[in-house]
């Protein structure tokens, strides 16, 4: 089981993260973004992480240029694709890329050829017209996920919190999860409380019975 903590803005909630058990921390380069990291921000957190767990970018609308020249900068193990983003796109990065897409959308790119080596991200509808990816708080359809989840390698998010992650990963076996606005006090502000106790329910989840 994966477990991601995004939107990590600062060292102190990386180390919450990392020694609670976290796989992933994602940092968001999309400037708009309310949990956006400037180049001071992420250099910092790359250097607190220490390769102690890996790093994803979350990209809007990225070139495979733009994803790479993000990997190469920031160290990245991983880009996390948002918005507009051709299957060409993806087979033309050379970095591994995880495909964030709504439920709603990915149910229909099941009758499709569907990135078959690339990791999903289930996440909710974008709130609003801009488009900025994740941090809704919004829950997935359960259903509809888990039914994805049989079909492809899934990552989980959408609302996910120290007091639900247990329920979702039994309701829909997803090869990971990803939480951020659950582990908030404020928008963008992570607690690190909130952090520690969500990895942990994530991990307790994973373990087989």
């Amino acid at each position: 089981m994966i477990v991601k903590v995004c939107g990590v803005r600062t060292p102190e909630i990386a180390d919450a993260a990392i020694e609670a058990g976290a796989d992933w921390l994602g940092l968001v380069l999309v400037a708009a973004s309310p949990r956006h990291v400037d180049d001071a921000a992420a250099r910092a957190v790359v250097d607190a992480v220490r390769g102690r767990a890996d790093l994803v970018g979350v990209m809007l609308d990225a070139t495979p240029a733009q994803c790479e020249e993000a990997a190469a900068r920031y160290r990245l193990a991983a880009v996390q694709m948002h918005g507009r983003v051709a299957s060409s796109t993806i087979e033309r990065t050379a970095v591994p890329v995880i495909r964030a897409i709504n439920v709603v959308d990915a149910v229909a790119a099941l009758t499709e050829q569907w990135w078959p080596d690339c990791l999903v991200l289930l996440d909710a509808a974008p709130s609003s017209a801009d488009g900025l990816p994740g941090g809704t708080g919004t829950r997935v359809d359960e259903v509809t996920a888990a039914a994805i989840s049989r079909h492809r390698r899934v990552i989980l998010a959408g609302g996910l919190s120290a007091d639900n992650v247990a329920a979702a990963i039994e309701a829909v076996q997803p090869q990971g999860v990803d939480a951020s606005s659950g582990l908030e006090t404020s928008l963008g502000v992570k607690d690190p409380a909130r952090v520690v106790a969500y990895v942990r329910a994530a991990r307790a989840a994973a373990v087989p019975r």
